[in-house]
């Protein structure tokens, strides 16, 4: 399932991303979609690398 977010910009990051978007031949709208998504992922797996292992959490060894 799909979610719809709405958000402002500076007008200057708006322009370089239609820029981008517009050097990809793809919305700017599906461009901020795929880079969200993909910071999203990398923070989720920097997140993971710095938790400690579940045994730790519970103080177990």
């Amino acid at each position: 399932m799909t979610k719809r977010l709405a958000t402002y910009l500076a007008d200057g990051i708006y322009d370089i991303l239609e820029e981008w978007a517009h050097d990809e031949r793809r919305s700017i709208s599906s461009l901020v979609a795929f880079l969200l998504e993909q910071a999203a992922r990398e923070h989720q797996k920097e997140m993971k690398q710095q938790s400690p292992p579940s045994d730790e959490k519970q103080g177990k060894s």
